[in-house]
């Protein structure tokens, strides 16, 4: 049997989107925000990951989660092992404030390579600003303009 032609899959696809979708959601997990986490199934693609926000205007999921959304993790985080990294992270944050009381303070003042904003352009006095014209303070220096003059019969 072949194919069928243009028409035929145009019909085709009108009577799929009034069916509606074949693909079904699998809920894997709700985190403590109130995100609810899936899988769809059904399609002939790679598993495809998403969820559900508990309200429009919270927070994206946590990093954990968002791994497991993106595939670069194959199983979802346990809410022990969120918790555990969220106490790492808080440890951390603690051992990162002690060392910076604890080093020492380098102060500068006047111009360095931390100042930002726009600088203008370097100007040299050993260098020509204008054709034949050795430094700025030299005005003096400027070449005569030599422009002949052509006269024209009437």
């Amino acid at each position: 049997m072949s194919r069928p032609g243009a028409w035929g899959r145009v019909w085709m696809l009108i009577k799929q989107s009034f069916k509606g979708s074949q693909v079904e959601r699998k809920y894997i997990a709700k985190d403590p925000a109130g995100n609810r986490y899936y899988e769809i199934v059904g399609t002939k693609q790679n598993v495809k990951r998403g969820y559900e926000p508990a309200s429009p205007t919270s927070e994206p999921p946590v990093l954990e989660w968002q791994a497991w959304l993106k595939g670069t993790r194959r199983f979802p985080p346990s809410d022990e092992e969120i918790q555990i990294n969220r106490l790492r992270q808080q440890a951390q944050r603690i051992e990162d404030s002690k060392i910076e009381k604890e080093a020492p303070r380098i102060e500068s003042t006047g111009r360095g390579a931390g100042d930002t904003g726009p600088k203008p352009f370097p100007k040299y006095d050993d260098f020509e600003y204008q054709p034949g014209v050795s430094r700025k303070s030299d005005k003096s220096q400027l070449p005569a303009r030599d422009i002949p003059s052509i006269s024209l019969p009437l």
